[in-house]
């Protein structure tokens, strides 16, 4: 299954390609340079090719569970409604029935469709940050796992302005008010950035999340927001 933040609930239409045509061409560029989707893409190109070869004159019609098929079809939606406004699809039912008559294909494309979670399938709570100061285009979504160390985040921001250098820093507000800071990260020159940072914080200890510009000294303007939902 691919371990992808932004693209994982994709992978799977894509690959059958059942997406909206804007969405296949935006999969078609980021999986071109994606070190997850790229090779999961890759090993699953050949699904097509053995669905449209099964012929109903030589294999039974298929017998997916009622309820395992829900489950795909509302999952899916349900990832997808996360990250953008919900939109018209061509229905994946027929596609996902003919997995029916083909096992490994089956198992193969489940693994895709129902276990695209990427980053935050180890995820404790999640957060969307949303702009502090007035006409600010910024937004970015944040994974906290726990791990040894404390908190690791895994962040992915898109609009920050890249003037001054472009330098960010990420920071945990306790339920004390006090803020620890997850440490700072760089934009490119398309205001994006995707950046794994490390909190000296814990599951419960605090419920928010906001990203300043990086000074040097003290704690910069707070650009973006967030409350997490654990």
């Amino acid at each position: 299954m691919s371990a992808c933040p932004t693209h994982g609930a994709l992978l799977g239409g894509y690959v059958l390609e059942s997406l909206e045509p804007s969405e296949m061409e935006e999969m078609r560029r980021h999986v071109a340079d994606c070190p997850y989707c790229g090779p999961e893409a890759g090993a699953l190109r050949t699904l097509p090719v053995l669905l449209d070869s099964i012929e109903p004159a030589d294999v039974p019609p298929p017998s997916l569970s009622p309820t395992v098929e829900e489950a795909v079809l509302d999952r899916f939606a349900r990832e997808r409604r996360a990250d953008r406004p919900r939109r018209r699809r061509r229905p994946l039912v027929p596609r996902l029935a003919a997995l029916g008559a083909a096992c490994a294909a089956a198992v193969v494309l489940a693994l895709v469709v129902v276990g695209g979670d990427g980053d935050d399938s180890d995820a404790y709570a999640s957060a969307k940050l949303a702009p502090v100061v007035a006409n600010s285009a910024a937004t970015a979504t944040a994974w906290a796992e726990d791990v040894p160390a404390g908190t690791r985040v895994r962040l992915r921001a898109r609009g920050l302005p890249v003037r001054q250098g472009g330098m960010y820093e990420l920071w945990c507000v306790r339920g004390d008010g006090h803020w620890v800071s997850g440490g700072t990260f760089r934009t490119g020159g398309d205001g994006r950035a995707e950046a794994v940072l490390t909190a000296a914080v814990r599951p419960g200890d605090y419920h928010v999340m906001v990203v300043t510009r990086h000074t040097g000294g003290e704690r910069g303007p707070a650009l973006l927001r967030g409350e997490l939902r654990y």
